[in-house]
């Protein structure tokens, strides 16, 4: 009996012995912290439009009244929007032609996209919202319209080369801030 315990004791000590100390780890996530979103109206520039920004974590700049960046520092990030315009029926067959070239030269690098519809029809907010899926330098391209006189363009930029899959949560972070926006637009005339 006591042959077969130091047989036994001595296999457990010989096999614990002979386990690799490099054992695969656990694979690991990344994980970011975001500030709480602040909203906040767009009231400091003379601006023909109103909407709500996300103050905890992006700063606006104003190339001129019509052209506005979102700025995202922490990110890396900038959301660009470009209002132009509406006189004539042409002028907004122009707006969503242009706006088109500009979605299909991201798309085609795209691994696939998702399209969000927006419709306020008592403020004459009406918008899509279109999602690119993949290593695209822009992932998010949307459009505001009233389809009367008023056309905004926006896109969200990103300012480095990055996989689609690491900047993921930054993206859909964004993205709520971009829904906060359109949802709260308003066509105004200050």
């Amino acid at each position: 009996m006591n042959k077969i315990i130091s047989l036994l004791l001595i296999f457990f000590t010989i096999l614990c012995s002979c386990v690799d100390g490099n054992l695969p780890k656990q694979r690991a996530f990344l994980r970011i912290e975001f500030p709480e979103p602040n909203y906040t109206a767009l009231k400091e520039i003379k601006s023909p439009i109103d909407f709500y920004y996300n103050l905890s974590a992006a700063d606006i700049n104003v190339i001129n009244t019509k052209q506005f960046s979102i700025n995202y520092p922490k990110m890396n990030l900038v959301v660009d929007m470009s209002l132009n315009k509406i006189s004539k029926a042409e002028d907004l067959e122009n707006n969503f032609r242009d706006f088109s070239l500009t979605l299909e030269t991201h798309s085609k690098k795209s691994n696939g996209m998702f399209v969000r519809e927006y419709e306020d029809a008592d403020n004459r907010v009406f918008a899509k919202i279109f999602e690119m899926r993949g290593d695209v330098a822009s992932p998010i391209q949307f459009y505001l319209t009233d389809s009367t006189s008023n056309f905004i363009k926006g896109s969200l930029n990103l300012k480095f080369k990055s996989k689609y899959d690491s900047i993921f949560p930054t993206l859909q972070y964004v993205k709520n801030d971009i829904l906060v926006l359109v949802e709260s637009l308003n066509w105004s005339s200050r």
